[in-house]
C-alpha cells in the first residue's frame, strides 16, 4: 500500500459510507474498511476492467460485504446514502467535472476529498470560487513527488487569499516538511526565471510567487 492513500484513508472521518470515486484497484476501499474508517464503500470507476481488478482485491480480502463495486461515471449511479466522497488521483479538470456534475449532491455530503495530480492551488481555487470550506490539507511526499490532498465541505467560507490559493491554507503550513516544500517551490520558480528575459511579462508574475512562497515558509518557521 503507497503511502499516498494510506494519508487520504486517514483524513477521512470516522463512521462514514464512502464513494471511492475513481477506484482503480480498490485499494483505498480496502484500506478504509482495515482502518475502521468506513462502515461501508463504494469503489467506483467508469471502465469494467479497474472493476474487475478492485473485486478481486475485494474478495481476496473477504471485504465484498463491506464494499461494493459499482460501474458508473462520477456519481452517476452512486447511493444517496454516502456522506463522503474521495476523488484521488486524477487530473484537474476530470475531478472538477465530476464534482460539477454532481453540485446538488455536494451539499449532502459531510465531507468531499480530492486529491489532484497537478494544478493543486487551481483545485483551491475552485474550492474557493464555490465559498466551500477546506478543514484538512495534508502534504504527501512519495518518491520525490508532493501531492496536497484537500478535505472539504460545502459549508459557506469567505474566498481564499492569493497567498492560500498557491501556498495552501494555515492547516497545510501547519504539516510536517511544509518548510521543505515550499524550498522546493521556490528552486522550481527561481530555475524558471534564470530561463526567462527581462522583458518577459512572465518575471512579473513569477516574481509575486516567488515572494508569496517565501512568505509562507516564513510564517510556518515561525508557528
Amino acid at each position: 500500500m503507497n503511502k499516498r492513500i494510506e494519508k487520504i484513508a486517514d483524513m477521512v472521518n470516522q463512521g462514514v459510507i464512502a464513494a471511492d470515486i475513481g477506484t482503480d484497484h480498490a485499494f483505498l476501499p480496502i484500506l478504509l474498511i482495515q482502518k475502521n474508517r468506513a462502515e461501508k464503500v463504494y469503489a467506483c470507476d467508469v471502465t469494467e476492467g479497474p472493476l474487475k481488478a478492485a473485486r478481486r482485491n475485494i474478495e481476496k480480502q473477504g471485504l465484498s460485504d463491506r464494499i461494493t463495486t459499482i460501474l458508473c461515471d462520477g456519481f452517476d449511479g452512486v447511493p444517496d446514502d454516502i456522506n463522503c466522497a474521495v476523488i484521488a488521483g486524477m487530473g484537474f479538470f476530470t475531478c472538477t467535472g465530476i464534482l460539477e456534475r454532481a453540485m446538488d449532491r455536494l451539499s449532502k455530503l459531510e465531507q468531499i476529498i480530492v486529491e489532484v495530480n497537478r494544478n493543486t492551488s487551481d483545485m483551491r481555487k475552485w474550492i474557493s470560487d464555490h465559498r466551500f470550506t477546506v478543514d484538512q490539507e495534508v502534504l504527501i511526499t512519495e518518491r520525490g513527488f508532493d501531492y496536497i490532498a484537500i478535505s472539504f465541505t460545502a459549508k459557506d467560507h469567505d474566498p481564499l487569499s492569493e497567498e492560500e490559493l498557491l501556498c495552501g491554507t494555515s492547516l497545510l503550513k501547519q504539516q510536517e516538511g511544509y518548510p521543505e516544500y515550499c524550498d522546493r517551490q521556490i528552486s522550481k520558480i527561481e530555475n524558471v526565471l534564470s530561463h526567462v528575459r527581462e522583458d518577459d511579462e512572465r518575471r512579473t508574475v513569477l516574481t509575486r510567487e516567488l515572494a508569496m512562497w517565501n512568505q509562507a515558509k516564513e510564517s510556518a518557521n515561525q508557528e
